[in-house]
């Protein structure tokens, strides 16, 4: 179940006989869509992993006897959206799939990003939205006055990195179960993977998607 405030998170338990190790934001969502949710699965690396306190020191792969780990849910974003070539003005193709950390929809550079979706709160390791957790059954969101200048975007950006960036007069920050975007063709880049010519996206969080070991 999804955490709740001043509420404990996670359950001591001892190590499974097996243990997937995987590596990123990106194989948590592609264990998910793969179907092989009951095979135990820890994170060593990704926004997960930061937003979980797991260190990519840690050594998962050589099983201890009797070792004892916290299990814990996450929950992971589902996201419908369509893109448009530019070479065709009003066909468009639909598409799903799954995320477990962060979107990002930006028209020219990182310095155009006008959105922000994120189960974690960290994109490119900076701690953008800080009330999101992965468990809280809601998808965090950052939206970007297109009016603001790149150099208050540049000092925001900087100022991610303490998580002080925040409020501010040009973000709009908010929780949802879901959420909707459309807007001119952008690119999104969700779990580090580009995509070109998104023009509509639809974001659902999939509460208790995934249990991880650590």
């Amino acid at each position: 179940m999804t955490i709740s405030k001043h509420g404990s998170y996670g359950t001591p338990v001892s190590r499974p006989p097996t243990l997937n190790v995987l590596q990123s934001d990106l194989e948590i969502a592609q264990h998910y869509v793969s179907g092989h949710t009951a095979t135990p699965c820890t994170v060593t690396n990704g926004s997960i992993a930061l937003s979980l306190g797991i260190s990519s020191e840690m050594n998962f792969r050589d099983s201890v006897s009797n070792q004892q780990m916290t299990l814990v849910d996450i929950d992971l974003l589902q996201i419908d959206f369509r893109t448009r070539p530019p070479s065709t003005a009003n066909s468009s193709t639909s598409s799903r799939i799954g995320v477990a950390g962060t979107i990002a929809i930006q028209h020219r550079t990182p310095l155009s990003t006008c959105l922000i979706l994120s189960n974690s709160g960290i994109l490119r390791s900076r701690d953008v939205l800080p009330r999101a957790h992965p468990n809280d059954g809601f998808v965090d969101v950052l939206e970007v006055d297109p009016k603001i200048s790149i150099r208050q975007r540049a000092i925001a950006w900087s100022r991610s990195a303490t998580g002080s960036h925040l409020p501010h007069p040009n973000f709009r920050v908010s929780r949802s179960i879901d959420f909707q975007w459309s807007g001119s063709p952008a690119r999104m880049i969700a779990d580090g993977v580009t995509y070109k010519g998104v023009v509509w996206l639809q974001c659902t969080v999939l509460a208790d998607a995934m249990k991880l070991y650590f």
